[in-house]
């Protein structure tokens, strides 16, 4: 019978892709790993892993054992979660990440109230775009998700926290320093700095600014620079690049900023963020923990949910 120390093997050897590195990882000896394994494949009568290739890769039938290891682990891992539940205790490990726009204004705001509130908690916490958060939760390499929602993802529940509104960053060199607000047509002859692909908010930034100048749809045709992070775009601003767009709690850093920051005219328009979990996580007295955690550290003007914005999904 395959025990679930067996599939934990398995399951990090193929993350690592070398027997040294999932031994290690796994606080065992290669050796005793590779033994393990090597009986896992012969108890099920089928080769796991091609040990040809390097770094080493499951086979055809290897990838749906690994599949449903994670299955498997994952639901045996529900089990302590019910437990802990039942003795309404937050404790354990907490493998938490957060999208690149959210990250560097938000962790600082709760992360020391978290750890020094919920010592018990131990808590993993790493930056991970919204694709790669939506994967690692699916294969229960991750917790919890900070993210902007809605997704639209039928196997997550979603626990939105605050709307968060948009700015308009320019220099202050710009035609648009002067204006108290940006309106309709206001951004149409200007130059948008965006995110890389694959961040969320590059596809806010777009439609924040399409819906403004939807008669002028060409004019973010040309647009000059991309980058991974808002402050960088946020730099290249303060140089007379053209202009941005930054979420409210990037406004903060405004003491280090060397631009204007303008609202847009009612309704602004806001992103919705959220915690973010596998609909078979049952640790709800930590989600609950976290969310309140995370909106008592908030500015004054985010918290509560409902806030009169418009709110643009992602997708």
């Amino acid at each position: 019978m395959v025990t679930l120390t067996q599939l934990e093997y398995i399951v990090a050897v193929e993350k690592f892709g070398n027997f040294s590195a999932a031994a290690k990882s796994c606080f065992v000896t290669q050796p005793t790993l590779s033994m393990q394994i090597q009986k896992t494949e012969e108890e099920l009568g089928v080769m796991i892993f091609d040990r040809s290739k390097q770094p080493i890769q499951a086979t055809a039938i290897g990838r749906k054992i690994l599949d449903q290891s994670r299955v498997v682990l994952s639901q045996s891992g529900r089990i302590k979660e019910l437990i802990t539940q039942e003795k309404d205790s937050i404790e354990g490990d907490l493998r938490l990440a957060i999208i690149p726009t959210l990250a560097p204004y938000l962790l600082p705001l709760f992360l020391g109230d978290f750890a020094k509130r919920y010592p018990a908690v131990k808590l993993c916490v790493k930056e991970s775009k919204t694709d790669d958060i939506i994967a690692a939760l699916a294969q229960n390499q991750l917790d919890i998700g900070l993210v902007v929602t809605p997704l639209d993802e039928p196997t997550l529940k979603e626990y939105p926290l605050f709307h968060e509104p948009f700015y308009v960053y320019a220099s202050k060199t710009s035609a648009l320093a002067h204006k108290k607000s940006i309106a309709e047509g206001d951004l149409q002859d200007q130059e948008l700095l965006l995110l890389t692909e694959g961040h969320c908010m590059r596809e806010q930034m777009l439609k924040v600014c399409r819906q403004r100048n939807a008669r002028h749809a060409n004019s973010l045709s040309n647009v000059q620079f991309e980058s991974g992070s808002i402050e960088t775009l946020c730099h290249l601003v303060e140089k007379g690049n053209g202009y941005t767009v930054i979420p409210h709690l990037a406004k903060y850093w405004q003491d280090f900023r060397d631009g204007k920051v303008i609202p847009f005219v009612a309704p602004s328009p806001s992103r919705e963020v959220s915690l973010v979990v596998h609909r078979s996580f049952a640790r709800e007295s930590i989600i609950q923990a976290l969310a309140c955690c995370i909106q008592a550290a908030l500015p004054p003007e985010l918290q509560g949910i409902g806030l009169p914005h418009k709110t643009i999904g992602i997708r």
